[in-house]
């Protein structure tokens, strides 16, 4: 099992905060997911790797802290940047990154969050934003884009002409693109979403969030993936944890991630847990047994601690800019 989402925050000085909204919430400052305490994690609850996210609201898009957790610790974490595709030296960026290891790029709406932003996918589709995207391809990235409610349905629209333009860089929508999952289908602005399941390096990551949301309004999130699954493909669909920024301890969310694909063929329930992200993000393959790890039965020793809580914009807001 990979979680392909994990937000770090360490308290090191030598990974100083640079918040783009000038602050950063008490309960990240005091309780930071440092690398170390996301691996303890992982072992508690029998996972075996994870994609460390560059959290912006923190770091702003000095990816620094992940890149470097990542190369300590090469068996198990690949980390993904957050990068403006619209600044001048974009491109020169992204190599920079991945010279240090980086394996994705991560694009959102420079000055967006959930309440709103620029209009227009200029962010990621516009002519700075393509010289990225040649870059990602010519160096084998993956590339993240993270859309909101309110930039969602244009994005969507967006988005084939410039992955037919990049055939070959595989393309992942963080929380299922934002399309609301909460409800009986059909899911507002699944239409978008659906419209890009002929493209197949279009994949879409399901993440504590969704689960949040969907349970809230009293459906099983079961029923988004599979959903997901019955039109993507289950080699197209991953989970992630969204862990600090969507509040809950690590262990809820990876039984939550379990009891999601309860209802799969075990190949499948094995792709969405982790084999996606194997492929994805060069982690060894997984067994496709769909089973999961010795150490998954039974939580383990940290589960009942709380793990850290939703900072800026996280589910319990309604929301989300992580």
């Amino acid at each position: 099992m990979i979680d392909s989402h994990a937000h770090l925050v360490t308290d090191d000085p030598a990974y100083p905060y640079d918040p783009p909204g000038g602050t950063v919430s008490d309960a990240v400052r005091h309780d930071p997911m440092t690398a170390e305490r996301l691996l303890a994690a992982l072992d508690a609850d029998g996972l075996s790797a994870a994609v460390a996210v560059q959290r912006a609201h923190v770091y702003g898009y000095d990816n620094s802290y992940v890149v470097d957790a990542a190369a300590r610790h090469s068996d198990r974490l690949r980390a993904m940047c957050v990068i403006d595709a619209q600044a001048p030296d974009a491109a020169k960026t992204v190599r920079r990154w991945a010279e240090r290891g980086a394996v994705a790029m991560r694009l959102t709406s420079p000055g967006g969050n959930q309440h709103g932003g620029t209009p227009g996918p200029g962010w990621f589709a516009g002519p700075a934003a393509l010289e990225v995207w040649r870059q990602v391809s010519e160096l084998g990235l993956s590339m993240c884009l993270h859309l909101y409610r309110w930039n969602r349905d244009e994005s969507l629209r967006a988005l084939p002409a410039v992955a037919r333009a990049f055939p070959g860089t595989p393309v992942v929508l963080d929380h299922v693109a934002s399309v609301e999952a909460g409800r009986a289908e059909p899911f507002p602005g699944a239409a978008g979403l659906l419209a890009l399941a002929d493209l197949p390096q279009v994949h879409v990551k399901v993440t504590t969030l969704n689960f949040a949301r969907i349970s809230a309004a009293g459906v099983a999130p079961s029923v988004v993936v599979e959903w997901l699954v019955s039109r993507f493909g289950a080699e197209r669909v991953l989970w992630g944890s969204d862990v600090t920024q969507t509040a809950g301890t690590y262990a809820d969310m990876a039984r939550i991630a379990r009891e999601s694909v309860a209802g799969l063929p075990a190949r499948d329930a094995a792709l969405v847990l982790g084999g996606t992200a194997a492929a994805l993000y060069g982690f060894p393959s997984l067994p496709q047994t769909g089973e999961p790890g010795p150490q998954a039965a039974e939580p383990g020793p940290q589960a009942a601690e709380p793990g850290p809580q939703a900072g800026e914009g996280g589910a319990e807001a309604g929301g989300h800019a992580g």
